[in-house]
C-alpha cells in the first residue's frame, strides 16, 4: 500500500457511512480505497478507469457505484473487490 498517484486530479470522494476510516476516491487512474482514514491508499482491483464519481450506498456500505468519463455506470456489492458494468 502506498499513496495516491501524484499530479492527478481527484474527481470524486466518498466515505463509508458505517466506518469513517474507509474512503474511496475516483481518479483517471481508477478507484482507490483507504481503510486508514486516508493515511494509505490502494488501487481497487478490476475497477473501472477514467472514473468521474464514486458513491457508497448509505443503507449497504459494501455496495458502491462508479461513473466513468464516457458515461458508463459500474456497481460493486463487495466493497470494491469486483465491479460489474450496468446494462
Amino acid at each position: 500500500m502506498g499513496g495516491l498517484p501524484t499530479r492527478r486530479t481527484v474527481n470524486g470522494f466518498a466515505v463509508s457511512p458505517e466506518n469513517p476510516n474507509v474512503m474511496y476516491v475516483a481518479m483517471r487512474d481508477g478507484i482507490f480505497r483507504s481503510g486508514s482514514a486516508g493515511e494509505t491508499w490502494a488501487r481497487v482491483t478490476n475497477g473501472p478507469k477514467n472514473v468521474a464519481a464514486v458513491t457508497v450506498n448509505p443503507k449497504k456500505p459494501s455496495e458502491l457505484y462508479a461513473a466513468t468519463m464516457d458515461g458508463k455506470i459500474f456497481r460493486s456489492v463487495d466493497g470494491g473487490m469486483r465491479w460489474d458494468a450496468s446494462r
